[in-house]
């Protein structure tokens, strides 16, 4: 028996690799996992700024290297004139410009002396937006640490009357207490450091589209064995038998399906380990076969399953964390095995709720398959 289901998976799967809309559907994710990949390694942000800093001042070098130093969410572009960098908002090259004082130092120390807080950047935009309300948060932040130290100065030479200090004796004084770096340290529940996975916002989304295309090669499966089983391609195979059939065939579908998600992940640079992502897309893998077998089962005909595609689509989309993660609607959530998969890679929890959730949904084809053959 077991050799007889070997030689059925291998025919299935010799079959399947002369099929042109199956190896499309295979040959497309790997093609926007390198197309992702090759994106994220180039600049890119999620609004560019039109930048312009006066030359020769001090905390405008400052504020500049803050700015453009690493990898950040805006793309800049740098303007020699605050007249320029308008001209590139109207024309469309940038979607705001930030145009700096001419005496920013000056005017900061100023600010600082008046423990006042006041512009000192001019900010043009044809409308606002979520992106550009991020970027203003990214300008005060950059700024921030120039008014930091100029009160601090202030208040040393002017109240504290230690005028005799030099600047450097000032500066390493102010950086010995000054506290560098993020206040918060992101840890996922497997321990695993945030700062391991330094994806950018293009990469950060492609794991969980992968995660939905591989449900609807599942779909695919479940909708090529409908259609063999109305040819009459299993008359030979008792109705009894038919569920463990649809598995193999479906089986064959998912190995590769899995092998291309995993080659995706890899190209697109958001793989962890092997052991993780292997363990995780296999039972993924299971889940979304039991998944589609019991939809096939239920709709019964091929035309109620590929009426079920867009609702499951919109459905996964919203209640899956593909591009946001959503608190509410947990009861839904439970229901779809992508979200299962994308909770795990950090989460060994929701591994064997997946695991425990592909036997629920075994067990429940297994006692609608008696039923169905009982009543026709």
């Amino acid at each position: 028996m077991p050799g007889q289901m070997l030689t059925r998976f291998i025919l299935l799967q010799k079959r399947l690799l002369k099929k042109g809309g199956f190896l499309l559907m295979l040959f497309l994710a790997p093609l926007l996992a390198a197309g992702v990949g090759r994106l994220s390694a180039e600049s890119a942000g999620i609004a560019t700024i039109a930048l312009y800093l006066p030359e020769g001042d001090t905390a405008a070098a400052e504020i500049s290297e803050r700015l453009l130093d690493g990898e950040g969410v805006m793309r800049y572009l740098p303007c020699g004139g605050g007249e320029e960098a308008c001209l590139a908002v109207e024309n469309g090259e940038a979607d705001a410009a930030w145009i700096f004082s001419e005496d920013l130092t000056e005017e900061i120390g100023e600010l600082a002396a008046k423990r006042r807080v006041r512009p000192v950047v001019t900010v043009v935009q044809r409308q606002d937006s979520v992106p550009l309300i991020l970027g203003r948060e990214i300008l005060s932040s950059a700024i921030y640490p120039s008014f930091s130290y100029a009160v601090y100065e202030g208040y040393v030479r002017d109240e504290l009357g230690l005028e005799e200090m030099t600047e450097e004796e000032l500066r390493r004084v102010y950086e010995s207490v000054a506290v560098e770096g993020s206040l918060f340290q992101m840890v996922y529940p497997d321990k695993t450091p945030g700062e391991t996975e330094d994806f950018t916002y293009v990469q950060a989304p492609l794991r969980g589209i992968l995660a939905i295309w591989l449900t609807f090669v599942g779909l695919a499966a479940s909708l090529y064995f409908m259609q063999d089983e109305a040819r009459g391609a299993y008359g030979r195979v008792s109705v009894s038998r038919r569920l463990s059939v649809s598995y193999i065939a479906g089986a064959a579908f998912l190995l590769d399906g899995a092998l291309v998600l995993l080659l995706s992940c890899k190209l697109a640079g958001v793989f962890t380990d092997w052991k993780r992502e292997a363990a995780s897309c296999a039972v993924f893998a299971a889940c979304v076969l039991a998944f589609s077998n019991l939809l096939r089962m239920l709709c019964r005909t091929p035309r109620r399953l590929g009426m079920l595609f867009l609702p499951l689509l919109a459905a996964m989309l919203v209640l899956c964390p593909v591009f946001l993660n959503i608190q509410q609607g947990r009861a839904g959530k439970l229901l779809l095995p992508p979200w299962y998969y994308l909770q795990s890679i950090h989460n060994m929890r929701y591994l064997y709720e997946m695991a425990v959730y592909t036997v629920i949904l075994v067990l429940i084809s297994a006692i609608l398959q008696r039923v169905q053959n009982r009543f026709g």
